[in-house]
């Protein structure tokens, strides 16, 4: 830490926010990540319960949940391999309920995030159909741009992960490895040419948007979250580099932005007013045809002014790992502080790990909250070290990708090389073992306030209502 332990003052990590009506007992948010837990028919597995049960038990104020299919619609359903929950039809309402109500149980909020589809960053892999973009312009790596730990003797780790063990072309052999990368099947390292979206799948996935964002509600989420980053479908609409549509969906500044803002507007339809509706777009894209912080800026104000509650920044996408993925701490912070100049409703800063310096970042109104992402892979109990002053014990992610990039690149499940709890939090009894009164105080408390407020409310929750529900 830049500062001595001992005299760093935490309060500002420690201070309540509310987003929307929603009270959050501290500055530290998860930020979504896909783990390969998911049970293989899309449902939360238990393996999801305890490790998400873990990041709450540890301190932490807001969880936000890896990525969730709302849609099964054929465009959307070309991440197969990477095998994402599902909020797509209310079967998967038991089991969600139950998982929120695991994480309520040790004290966190927590937000689904609502995914539309991998975009020209699937692949058709396992069955799926062919993939689909904003135009038919397939991604590519930028060798400039990669994580940490991505250097030839790394992606040869994956190809032998991934069941390849021929050859394996050195980088600088572009065409030869460009080649090979494609031809392993499984290993999700370079893109295939897409073809463009039809804007009746479009209106398909809006439609799909607030119904997922409804079934959200119903299992308990404190709040919903719009996937709009790393280079996913949404996302390819955002840059002229991967968006070169004639239609109303491409061009100037407010066509290319009007996808993201159909799927928050048909979310907060499906929700009403008084539920947290946030989304997440990357804070730059800082490639040719990308755009730069001050466009980002923009992309929040239009956000806002059509009902978001908060702005979640990350950044980068596929072709540039390494602001996907920092190498660095900090790297976000100065892009953030420019979306957060531009709105009135909270920014959330990603991949700050130190406390000084998140700390540094809450105090200089630079953000509302800091998310972390990889760090609450290799430390659960992040927030209660530093609640408690435990700076030294806190253990420290490194950046190195090895347990858990990966691992997932290939399928695999995370773990992380400096944390071997990682991974096994369903064979762990403290991240399992719920405390149950609680939860039975909530549920009555919620089914009473609902009868005394208005008791015939319940039955006039209408047919109007209802239909309008069903059609959007």
């Amino acid at each position: 830490m830049a500062e001595n332990g001992k005299n760093l003052d935490i309060s500002p990590i420690l201070e309540p926010m509310t987003i929307n009506r929603l009270e959050i007992k501290n500055r530290i948010a998860m930020a979504p990540m896909n783990c390969n837990y998911t049970d293989p028919e899309h449902y939360m597995s238990r393996q999801q319960m305890a490790y998400y049960g873990a990041r709450a038990k540890g301190g932490t104020g807001l969880i936000i949940t890896e990525a969730q299919a709302v849609s099964e619609h054929p465009v959307a359903d070309t991440y197969r391999k990477y095998n994402n929950p599902y909020l797509t039809s209310y079967k998967y309402l038991p089991t969600q309920s139950n998982f929120v109500e695991h994480v309520h149980s040790f004290g966190a909020k927590i937000f689904a995030q609502l995914f539309t589809g991998p975009g020209r960053q699937g692949s058709n892999d396992l069955g799926a159909a062919d993939i689909v973009s904003a135009s038919p312009i397939p991604w590519e790596q930028f060798p400039d741009k990669m994580i940490n730990g991505a250097g030839y003797k790394h992606l040869k780790a994956a190809a032998r992960l991934a069941g390849y063990h021929g050859e394996v072309p050195h980088p600088s052999e572009y065409e030869a490895f460009i080649k090979f990368i494609q031809g392993i099947p499984y290993l999700h390292a370079c893109g295939a040419t897409p073809r463009e979206i039809t804007k009746q799948e479009i209106r398909a996935l809006v439609k799909d948007m607030g119904k997922g964002a409804r079934i959200a509600k119903m299992a308990g989420y404190d709040g919903i979250e719009v996937h709009a980053c790393h280079g996913y479908l949404v996302h390819t609409f955002l840059l002229e580099r991967s968006n070169e549509r004639k239609d109303e969906y491409g061009g100037g500044f407010e066509n290319r932005i009007r996808f993201m803002l159909e799927l928050i507007r048909s979310a907060r339809k499906a929700v009403g007013p008084d539920y947290p509706v946030g989304v997440r777009f990357s804070a730059s894209d800082d490639l040719p045809g990308g755009y730069a912080p001050d466009v980002a800026a923009k992309i929040a104000k239009r956000c806002a002014e059509e009902g978001a509650d908060y702005i979640s920044l990350s950044d980068g996408s596929y072709e540039a790992m390494s602001d996907f993925l920092p190498n660095q701490e900090g790297q976000v912070v100065d892009k953030a502080a420019i979306v957060k100049a531009a709105v009135k409703i909270p920014v959330i800063c990603p991949s700050v790990h130190d406390p000084q310096n998140v700390v540094d970042v809450l105090r200089n109104n630079k953000a509302d909250m800091v998310q972390q992402g990889r760090q609450q892979i290799c430390d659960p109990d992040w927030v209660n070290k530093v609640i408690n002053r435990q700076f030294d014990d806190i253990i420290k992610c490194t950046r190195c990708n090895r347990g858990c990039i990966f691992r997932f690149i290939a399928m695999l499940p995370v773990r992380c090389i400096r944390n071997p709890r990682t991974g096994q939090e369903e064979f762990i009894e403290e991240y399992m073992k719920r405390p149950i009164l609680p939860i039975k105080q909530k549920v009555w408390q919620e089914a009473h306030d609902l009868t005394e407020e208005n008791p015939s409310e319940i039955w006039e929750y209408t047919e109007q209502e209802f239909k309008e529900a069903v059609e959007l």
